[in-house]
């Protein structure tokens, strides 16, 4: 229980003073711990900031009900945009569970200061265009769309959706509706082309 604490700690404080200004010492107050015994389960800062992203990532799936997926089951009988549609929604609801999204926030924030955070980023961005790969072969092998090179279009497809979530979450900050209806729009621009090639 106390890793789960020094966790949910080390976050409150990153959201509220940003990570680089965030102690071990501040860590083991807030957790209600002395810093030996914080020490005793992190050798480091970093190493807490990379168990948080693994720790509420999974917790975030948990919530959601997200485990292994099947991509050709998932695929099966489904339009091209449905799907997108489909593993997008999926994506931005895991990503909107509280902790993790607190969790972005402070991370996206620090990646151009904080090396640990930047590994973050990419290790997120490598995931997420991992399993686009995945769901595009799927598609690729259930005729749901043609590509003619299926990675290149599962990264295009990836940090396409990345960038609109990012405008999305700026947006909403800046309390304006110009990202509204932005991801469908994507989505739609993305089906016509690769459904034209499917015809």
């Amino acid at each position: 229980m106390s890793r789960e604490k020094i966790l949910e700690a080390t976050l409150e404080l990153a959201n509220e003073k940003g990570l680089g200004r965030v102690s071990m010492s501040q860590i083991a107050e807030r957790a209600g711990l002395k810093k030996s015994s914080l020490y005793s389960h992190f050798s480091s800062k970093e190493e807490i900031i990379e168990e948080m992203y693994v720790y509420f990532r999974e917790q975030s799936k948990a919530a959601r009900g997200i485990g292994e997926v099947d991509y050709g089951a998932l695929v099966e009988g489904h339009s091209l945009k449905e799907v997108l549609l489909m593993v997008v929604q999926s994506y931005q609801h895991m990503n909107q569970e509280p902790h993790l999204d607190m969790f972005y926030r402070v991370i996206t924030a620090e990646r151009s200061i904080n090396e640990t955070a930047a590994e973050i980023m990419v290790a997120e961005t490598n995931t997420m265009v991992r399993a686009t790969k995945q769901l595009f072969y799927a598609m690729q092998a259930k005729s749901v769309a043609h590509f003619d090179n299926p990675d290149a279009a599962a990264f295009s497809f990836a940090m396409g959706v990345h960038a609109v979530i990012e405008f999305e979450g700026d947006a909403r900050l800046a309390g304006s509706k110009a990202a509204d209806g932005m991801m469908e729009q994507y989505i739609n621009e993305f089906c016509q082309v690769y459904e034209k090639k499917g015809e």
